[in-house]
């Protein structure tokens, strides 16, 4: 008879306790993303205080009261020759974002910039809460974050990686659906790079997203015509056509500038330089022998080495494949976003890394079949996910 109950009580313990050792995590992992939130939210206020706060948005912000005095948000310096970025002030961007900090000028500059953090704080919130992956990747990425030198950087700046780590996401989780293509088309307005998606998307013929990232392209286009009319579009080609002498810019992570902090000369920074672009390109051709969800992320990270400018608040895009393979059993995944904390000439290697790190995580076919993870968990006992149910 005891031993009879023994068994039972045994039987009831493997029954009852996988499903509170998960709660359990969840819980921890909540309080702590909590605690760590609060002492991200403590550092960014007191970094108003720094002589970087609000120095990105500061661009923005004057970008977008010269397009309603002037009709254009661009400075003469990027539009009557060759310029070097990097001096504070300059905007480089497509007409979209300055149009789109229009109403924040109603608030005056201060106000204007902690709205801007409020809402980049809502993006990377939804960011995490969007990916297709467990509750406790989303918990983990949130509070890792928070922690992240790229992150509280962006945030303290008032850069837009955010905003384009945040459309990634979207990307994501409705891979290859019509939503997709329109978060690709959006972030192309502010990173242009992010266009190697849709040049990905052409080589699997995912006919869906390539038509959808050109018709949402189409209608931003045609929606920003009239408030802001056509001569800011064709002067942002004028200000890309200027752009020069890249590679010598100041803390550009960009492979040829980091060559040359190095002691390379010039052509030996463009070989470095052109090298990166074969790297990443070689990376998107490679991932089309894995499953999509690991091709986009490595295609994502490789968008960094595909433009010859690169600032280390790019790296916010680490979260995508740090979640990924953590939610396929690589559960180191989700420290992936500290690396930001390295070196500043180590950050290079580090968006390699990003872009490499998606081809460790089993492949979602694998994981149907129950291969088991590093830590000796079966990967099919992640939660499914909307991409990862589809059809490849």
């Amino acid at each position: 008879m005891i031993g009879w109950m023994r068994r039972k009580s045994s039987e009831s313990v493997r029954r009852v306790a996988p499903g509170n050792e998960s709660w359990i995590s969840l819980a921890i992992l909540l309080i702590g993303g909590v605690v760590v939130a609060l002492i991200g939210l403590t550092t960014i206020m007191a970094a108003q205080h720094s002589a970087g706060w609000g120095y990105d948005f500061r661009a923005y912000y004057d970008a977008a009261l010269r397009l309603m005095a002037t009709g254009t948000p661009y400075q003469d310096l990027t539009l009557s020759g060759p310029f070097q970025p990097g001096p504070a002030n300059l905007y480089l961007y497509t007409p979209v974002p300055a149009l789109l900090i229009v109403p924040l000028t109603w608030l005056g500059p201060e106000t204007a910039t902690l709205t801007w953090l409020a809402i980049r704080l809502g993006l990377l919130f939804g960011a995490c809460v969007l990916m297709p992956v467990p509750r406790w990747v989303k918990a983990a990425t949130l509070g890792i974050s928070f922690i992240s030198s790229q992150f509280l950087l962006d945030l303290n700046l008032g850069n837009v990686s955010l905003i384009v780590t945040f459309f990634a996401v979207v990307a994501w989780r409705w891979l290859d659906r019509p939503i997709s293509g329109v978060a690709i088309a959006a972030s192309m307005t502010i990173r242009p790079a992010m266009g190697a998606i849709w040049l990905w998307w052409i080589v699997r013929r995912q006919w869906v997203a390539v038509a959808w990232t050109v018709l949402g392209a189409l209608a931003i286009f045609v929606a920003s015509l009239p408030f802001i009319g056509l001569d800011p579009w064709f002067q942002f080609v004028t200000v890309l056509r200027n752009l020069s002498d890249v590679n010598s810019v100041a803390r550009n992570l960009g492979l040829g500038s980091t060559a040359l902090a190095l002691g390379a000369s010039e052509p030996v920074a463009n070989l470095a330089l052109i090298g990166g672009y074969v790297l990443a390109i070689g990376a998107i051709l490679l991932s089309l022998r894995r499953d999509r969800e690991i091709g986009f992320s490595v295609t994502l990270m490789a968008t960094l080495l595909l433009s010859p400018l690169m600032w280390d608040h790019y790296l916010t895009n680490l979260i995508v494949p740090g979640a990924l393979v953590a939610s396929r059993g690589r559960r180191w995944g989700v420290l992936l976003p500290l690396l930001g904390w390295l070196p500043l000439l180590l950050l290079p290697l580090v968006a390699i890394v990003g872009m490499l790190v998606p081809f460790l995580a089993p492949d979602r076919e694998e994981r149907a079949l129950g291969v088991t993870a590093d830590d000796g968990q079966p990967v099919t006992d992640l939660d499914a996910s909307p991409s990862s149910v589809a059809g490849a």
